[in-house]
């Protein structure tokens, strides 16, 4: 059979429109969390307002009549390297087509189109995937016009009951964001990581709590939490949803003084509301965090990065809250 749907680019402004079809559209497809568990993904306001809290948004919408079968959303983002230097990255960071059109050529064309327009725009790309999904960018990139998205690196979600009690405690600070402050941005705050980081971002956009940057008052580590439950819900087979909060954006000097955060910010989130929570590590730190957390109960799940002209820095730069 040929596939004859049409895709059209949308901005955030233009996608209010589709945005109830695409909450429909989205309702069949369900991801991994481990090896027991899944999830299915519900965007409750504007489709484009999780998407849009990172960066400039677009949508790639493929219409077969008034049906919506495909959809690639794509994020570009300005990274700034540890010597100031600029420079402009998409994020692929949902790609979706309906079940009886997979293993056509729409997941192709959808790729195709837009990386396209997106190319002269950018210097580098990446996507983000939980590790057990079917479908990585491996299988639908390096074809003519599509460069090839190689696996570039993998990052650790520690999931966290939020009545957890830790056997230490470390004097944290809340600073919470400044509601007036997002129309322009929210600028990361650094300590000693000597990484790049993302130039503006604006988790207004997909918060329902007010985030809160947490400081280490000792080692000056420092992460935000916040959550994602304004533009994007988490729900399970039964229905239920998984109420996560987020510690993202995580700077430090050593990967041993993240987990001077976590107790702080799990007696915050579950003050909020929050059953869990999320804390991402990059790889290459997971043994020195889980040699803290020997005897703290806590969930592992993985998430792979595959990226065309990306740096070793990659797994730095992805966050929870993001994926």
């Amino acid at each position: 059979m040929v596939e004859t749907s049409q895709i059209f680019r949308l901005t955030a402004q233009e996608i209010a429109e589709f945005s109830p079809m695409l909450r429909d559209f989205e309702y069949q497809f369900w991801y991994p969390l481990g090896e027991s568990r899944e999830f299915r993904i519900e965007h409750p306001s504007l489709y484009t307002d999780f998407f849009s809290s990172m960066g400039d948004a677009y949508c790639f919408v493929a219409l077969r009549e008034d049906e919506v079968v495909g959809v690639l959303s794509s994020v570009i983002r300005t990274l700034v390297a540890s010597n100031g230097k600029t420079s402009q990255v998409a994020y692929v960071a949902d790609v979706k087509i309906t079940k009886e059109l997979q293993g056509s050529t729409l997941l192709y064309r959808l790729a195709r189109t837009a990386i396209l327009w997106l190319r002269p725009q950018i210097t580098s790309a990446y996507s983000v995937v939980m590790d057990g999904t079917s479908v990585t960018p491996k299988q639908y990139t390096g074809r003519v016009g599509v460069p090839q998205f190689s696996w570039a690196g993998r990052v650790h979600l520690l999931s966290f009951s939020t009545t957890t009690e830790f056997p230490w405690t470390w004097r944290v600070s809340e600073h919470p964001l400044d509601r007036s402050s997002a129309a322009s941005g929210i600028e990361p705050r650094r300590t000693s990581t000597a990484v790049p980081t993302w130039a503006l971002m604006n988790p207004l956009l997909r918060a329902q709590v007010v985030p809160a940057w947490l400081i280490d008052q000792q080692t000056g580590a420092c992460a935000l939490l916040e959550d994602t439950r304004r533009a994007k819900k988490l729900y399970d087979r039964q229905n239920s949803e998984y109420r996560y909060a987020h510690l993202t954006y995580l700077s430090y000097a050593n990967p041993e003084h993240i987990v001077h955060l976590i107790p702080h910010a799990c007696s915050r989130s579950h003050s909020l509301g929050f059953t869990h929570l999320f804390v991402t590590v990059p790889d290459i730190h997971l043994a020195v965090v889980q040699s803290r957390l020997e005897e703290i109960d806590h969930d592992s799940f993985s998430a792979s990065i595959y990226g065309v002209s990306l740096s070793e820095d990659a797994p730095f730069l992805v966050n929870s809250s993001e994926i």
